[in-house]
């Protein structure tokens, strides 16, 4: 299964994911947070939004909290047993989905 399809699933399903970012400069090693949308902004990248609950960080905001990510640099992800709620702050009908491939 596809890194997308495996995304659009957890959103789907509401189910936590674990997860790590492959991009030069950010921390290495997992993450774990709630998949909300998978989407495409005025960059044309397909990126994602995830609330993001805990693991390696490259910045010092808190957790849990709001994260993007290019879906392109997602490796390795892995739905887990655990199941979500929608996070504070989410907005189904945000402007930043212009082209939205899976959301809650």
């Amino acid at each position: 299964m596809y890194i997308l399809e495996i995304l659009q699933q957890a959103i789907k399903q509401k189910r936590q994911i674990s997860y790590e970012y492959d991009l030069l400069g950010k921390a290495q090693g997992k993450r774990y947070g709630d998949p909300h949308a998978i989407f495409t902004a005025t960059t044309k990248n397909m990126n994602i939004h995830i609330y993001k609950q805990d693991g390696v960080c490259s910045d010092s905001k808190p957790l849990p909290g709001w994260r993007e990510y290019k879906v392109k640099h997602i490796i390795n992800v892995k739905i887990l047993d655990k199941h979500f709620e929608v996070a504070p702050g989410y907005n189904p009908n945000s402007s930043r989905y212009i082209n939205v491939f899976e959301k809650i």
